[in-house]
């Protein structure tokens, strides 16, 4: 197994990243997680094809808190921890089209202090 990172027990394989034809990586949700996320849209009265990206960006928000909170987080900054808590519970709100968007995500952590 090729793992990239291992964050607790949460493990990030090399073959969940890929480039688009911009060379901008994707993460592609396989195996546990992928397969966590659709069992816990089965007591969902959404219907598979409802999901579009906007349910996408609840599947990357929980991803991004295994990532940012499972792992060793003592040294991080409180003002990020914060910025992180509210940006992943806009992803995760009920109404689909009160999430942001991929774009919105990526501005809003590029404004991000990470010093």
């Amino acid at each position: 197994m090729d793992v990239v990172a291992a964050l607790g027990s949460f493990m990030i394989q090399s073959n969940c990243f890929v480039l688009d034809s911009n060379l901008r990586v994707k993460i592609v949700f396989r195996g546990p997680f992928a397969w966590q996320i659709r069992e816990n849209s089965i007591g969902s009265s959404m219907a598979v094809s409802d999901f579009k990206h906007e349910s996408n960006i609840s599947a990357f928000a929980d991803l991004f808190h295994k990532v940012y909170f499972d792992g060793d987080n003592e040294n991080l900054p409180n003002r990020l921890v914060e910025d992180a808590i509210q940006l992943i519970g806009r992803c995760r709100v009920k109404d689909l089209k009160s999430r942001p968007t991929m774009e919105n995500v990526v501005k809003e952590m590029e404004t991000w202090n990470l010093t």
